[in-house]
């Protein structure tokens, strides 16, 4: 039983190293891409309509097919922000906070059904708004860990790294900050539902990239 435990928690630590890795790869992509999606922007549309099999009519699939992957960028700072936090609380706490408390959440979300028998179906109880706000708010925590060790690793704030590292953030931030708090963006949620209905069966690729991301600390 001990050697299968240890297996499962090597597996698990080469999996989220193999998880980080794609991750970091593929968000500097994304970045590049959604920077060149930005230069496109500003350019005339008839410049570059067509070059290279490029569609100015595209672009907003393209710009979202490049925050979708620049956001795992974000994730992995998530991630990293985690670690400083269970590294300073222990395993036990870490444990709860990470593993214990997230899935109960998500327990009470996809089956609300004993917890409405236990409280009611009333959603102000400071027990659903737990269940509601507790993931969100671990994943804004993680990255506000991320961002003040980049910006200060020593005794003194470093300005300029932590604008760049919120500036990598900020696909991560944008995509957070819609699909999972509801702030309302009219031309991104336009833009997702375009991108999944013109990728057709290759969207599942994106909605898996975007679960992945979004779901980084729960």
């Amino acid at each position: 039983m001990a050697i299968s435990v240890r297996k499962g928690k090597t597996l698990k630590r080469r999996f989220d190293a193999a998880a980080r890795w794609l991750a970091w790869h593929v968000g500097w992509a994304g970045a590049v891409a959604l920077t060149l999606c930005g230069l496109l922007w500003l350019a005339p549309a008839e410049s570059w309509d067509g070059v290279a099999g490029l569609r100015a009519s595209h672009w907003p699939v393209y710009a979202m097919v490049a925050l979708m992957t620049a956001s795992l960028l974000g994730w992995s700072f998530v991630e990293a922000g985690q670690d400083r936090i269970e590294h300073r609380v222990g395993k036990g706490v870490s444990a709860v906070l990470f593993v214990v408390l997230p899935v109960f959440c998500l327990a009470c979300t996809l089956w609300p059904g004993a917890l409405e028998r236990e409280i009611g179906p009333d959603r102000g109880h400071p027990l659903w708004l737990a269940v509601r706000w507790y993931p969100p708010l671990l994943t804004m925590l993680c990255a506000a860990v991320f961002l003040t060790w980049k910006s200060r690793p020593r005794r003194r704030v470093y300005w300029d790294r932590g604008a760049g590292y919120a500036l990598l953030l900020a696909p991560y931030a944008l995509l957070f900050a819609v699909l999972e708090l509801g702030v309302r963006w009219q031309w991104l949620s336009d833009a997702h539902g375009r991108t999944l209905s013109e990728l057709g069966s290759a969207a599942i690729v994106l909605q898996i990239v975007a679960a992945f991301v979004i779901g980084a600390a729960d």
